[in-house]
């Protein structure tokens, strides 16, 4: 039954204890009140709760990334392209070329995306440049992005019959 139903019920229940006793009728009512609201006034309370997160985490629902406890953004383009933001790859691996040296190495692997607009680099392409890198951390990273980003981005793309654009290669090849 309904809140509304109830409420309404719980009301009429008063309204004729009162036409009856008066206001000792109002106060004989009252835990009818309590039995009748209390279990669906809960129900509702934890509906809105859920109804709240749902809104609050739909931007990243399905597409949360972490690499060792550190939020990855990565987005996924109409081409089933995915995208890591430049930043968070820096924060890890620490800074390794410039934006200008990666839209160079790699043309159609460097995007500024989102707003405000930051540069993104696509996953093969990010995948292509941690290979030149040495470090430990970096090797942690390429092998994340693989297993994590790359992969699956192509095996859906597989399944899909999307056929994207090459990306990541050096331009120096």
């Amino acid at each position: 039954m309904s809140i509304a139903l109830r409420l309404a019920a719980c009301g009429l229940l008063a309204w004729l204890a009162w036409r009856q006793l008066g206001a000792t009728g109002l106060a004989v009512t009252a835990p009818a009140f309590g039995i009748a609201l209390a279990w669906p006034l809960i129900e509702l309370a934890g509906a809105l709760r859920d109804a709240m997160k749902r809104s609050h985490l739909r931007d990243v629902e399905g597409c949360h990334y972490a690499f060792r406890g550190r939020r990855m953004q990565v987005i996924e383009d109409a081409d089933r392209r995915r995208w890591v933001r430049l930043a968070d790859v820096r924060a890890v691996v620490g800074f390794t070329a410039s934006d200008g040296a990666l839209a160079i190495s790699y043309p159609d692997g460097v995007r500024r995306i989102g707003r405000p607009a930051e540069p993104h680099v696509g996953a093969e392409a990010l995948l292509a440049h941690l290979l030149k890198e040495r470090s430990p951390e970096a090797a942690r990273l390429r092998l994340w992005v693989e297993r994590q980003v790359v992969f699956p981005a192509r095996r859906e793309r597989d399944r899909l019959g999307v056929r994207a654009p090459a990306e990541g290669r050096d331009a120096s090849e």
